[in-house]
């Protein structure tokens, strides 16, 4: 006989039970109440106010300005944190989520780095906000004017405002003409020139921020990973980090070409985690692509197998796919049709494999020393 299991009901166990802290807001005309026994844990700042001898505990955040903003903190950016705060306990609340790294989730962000939340509850926050689909980068272009399609605005002579996904798309843009994207990974099967292209900024709408892009890119870029590392939000660090290192596959064309040190500045630098300053040290050292160092001569005329995402979605087939290239017209430049990208071949070494293993046991000892 079948044992039918009874749908289980998350009630939250202080459901019944009277709030016993006052939180009091700059523009809310209702104060915010919520349970000690749930914020206590999670809340530095909570965790040292003075307990009232009798009635309930006021958390008074009515001056409490948030860094780089001009007015206190809003009861709704509270609200936020309190649902994050509760979600932990209490099936029935949900955890803020963001499409975009927004002022609102750099808000919460800040905020809760204000108030003292734990380190399991950021890095919580943290995680969530980068495995969000289709998280995107606001980035905002100053210019002459003009407008904007395909997720930009800025029309009457005001700024450029685009939102660029940090995964899944492989930008470019045309000096002369239009920000483009392509899908990563592509639908493609085979070599075919009109896979899907999408238009984010049409040429004439572009042309008064060309000049602008990269560099309001790489600011937008540059201040999230400051903030991100600053907070030790490692997965959103890595995001980020992925996002700039996928962008330059468009080597001519890409968003953020030539923008390395203003991506990686020194507050960035200073607050990169640990883990990721190893991990980066340990690959470089595993592979040194300029000592062996090769060409592709002029004249030479040979195929490719796309193993990456990003290399296929840039010539338009799938992953594993292979193209069948023109004869090389300028060296270490690969070409088919009226698409091309720069080569960098390197002779020697380890393969892929040997090298990613070589890094897993090298962090993995690293790891148990550590916790020894």
């Amino acid at each position: 006989m079948s044992r039918v299991k009874r749908k289980r009901t998350d009630d939250f166990l202080l459901a019944d039970e009277p709030t016993d802290i006052v939180i009091i807001t700059a523009v809310s005309e209702q104060p915010l109440e919520a349970h000690l026994v749930v914020l206590l844990p999670c809340c530095k700042v909570v965790f040292d106010l003075p307990r009232a001898s009798s009635g309930k505990t006021t958390w008074d955040l009515s001056k409490l300005v948030l860094e780089g903003q001009s007015s206190p903190v809003s009861s709704a950016v509270v609200r936020q944190w309190l649902d994050l705060v509760y979600s932990r306990v209490d099936a029935g609340r949900q955890p803020p989520k963001f499409p975009s790294l927004s002022e609102a989730a750099r808000s919460l962000l800040l905020f809760a780095d204000a108030v003292g939340t734990s380190r399991v509850v950021m890095d919580a926050l943290g995680d969530a906000l980068a495995a969000q689909p289709g998280l995107a980068l606001p980035v905002v272009v100053n210019g002459g004017g003009g407008g904007g399609e395909g997720g930009a605005a800025g029309g009457g002579g005001g700024p450029l405002q685009l939102e660029l996904a940090l995964r899944g798309k492989l930008y470019y843009y045309l000096k002369s003409y239009s920000l483009h994207a392509f899908d990563v990974p592509t639908s493609g099967k085979s070599y075919v020139k009109r896979m899907p292209v999408h238009t984010v900024v049409s040429g004439e709408d572009l042309e008064p921020f060309k000049v602008a892009l990269p560099g309001a890119v790489a600011a937008a870029l540059e201040g999230w990973l400051y903030l991100a590392g600053r907070l030790g939000l490692v997965a959103l660090v890595r995001l980020l980090r992925d996002f700039f290192q996928a962008q330059l596959i468009s080597s001519f064309l890409s968003i953020l070409r030539a923008t390395a040190a203003k991506v990686f500045s020194r507050r960035v630098l200073e607050c990169m985690p640990h883990e990721l300053l190893v991990e980066g040290f340990v690959s470089d050292s595993l592979w040194g692509p300029q000592l062996g160092q090769a060409d592709v001569a002029t004249g030479s005329k040979f195929s490719l197998v796309m193993n990456s995402e990003h290399a296929a979605a840039w010539f338009r087939v799938a992953s594993g796919g292979q193209v069948d290239g023109d004869e090389i017209e300028a060296t270490n430049v690969f070409k088919k049709g009226g698409g091309d990208n720069r080569l960098r071949v390197s002779v020697g070494g380890m393969t892929l494999a040997e090298h990613q293993a070589a890094m897993q046991e090298v962090l993995q000892q690293l790891e148990e020393e550590e916790a020894a």
